[in-house]
């Protein structure tokens, strides 16, 4: 693996071209100073970045009013629907989709057993929430937000997901505990240990034709 940085991400975000992701700069009991660097795989270049352009890349065109709309920007998932619709899932399991001008069109929560889905995103036309605590994945239906499918559990070979991302049919899961990436079908619902790390692996992109990680240790190009 090649080493990108060797900062710990916060968060990461996929571009056409690179990615762009948030790291700790320093913290202390009260408050935390923040970083936004931009990775171009076409240049090669790593870039410093200000906080309205990671914005722009995690909440849309509309990212100027969602410091207000939400709880914790750096924390929260999102997904950026058709319409210039905006799905937020607050680590509290509290979630809305915003459309435009500020106005919510469904808020509500996806709770699971009383606990807070670890990451969502959405594939083939629905949501999928995965759940750390429970091991287990929920499909919601996109515009109602209802349940439609769950599988896993305390069986699950895919233990503690923590982050996920979608590539066609497949989510690549993250699982930090057992330093695994696991590949899930959404039509079949096959599960494969897809790699396996000497740390813990928090997340993972699949940008064009390069593949991305964000271990304790920094990012890596696999």
């Amino acid at each position: 693996m090649e080493k990108i940085s060797e900062h710990k991400a916060l968060s990461l975000l996929e571009l056409p071209n690179g990615f762009l992701f948030a790291y700790c700069i320093e913290k202390n009991e009260e408050e935390m100073s923040v970083g936004y660097q931009k990775v171009s795989f076409d240049t090669g270049k790593i870039s410093n970045i200000s906080k309205a352009i990671y914005m722009l890349g995690k909440f849309g065109a509309d990212s100027k009013n969602f410091e207000n709309r939400i709880k914790n920007y750096l924390t929260c998932s999102t997904v950026l629907l058709d319409g210039g619709k905006v799905f937020v899932a607050e680590k509290d399991g509290t979630a809305a989709i915003w459309g435009n001008k500020n106005i919510p069109l469904w808020e509500g929560n996806l709770l699971y057993k009383n606990t807070a889905p670890s990451d969502v995103v959405f594939s083939d036309g629905c949501l999928w929430a995965a759940y750390k605590e429970e091991s287990t994945f929920i499909r919601y239906n996109a515009t109602s937000l209802r349940q439609e499918l769950r599988i896993g559990g305390g069986s699950s070979p895919i233990k503690n997901p923590e982050n996920i991302f979608c590539g066609g049919n497949k989510l690549f899961v993250c699982c930090g505990d057992t330093k695994e990436i696991w590949k899930l079908d959404t039509k079949n619902f096959a599960t494969e240990k897809y790699l396996e790390f000497e740390e813990s692996v928090h997340c993972y992109k699949f940008i064009d034709k390069y593949e991305i990680v964000a271990l304790d240790s920094g990012i890596y190009l696999i």
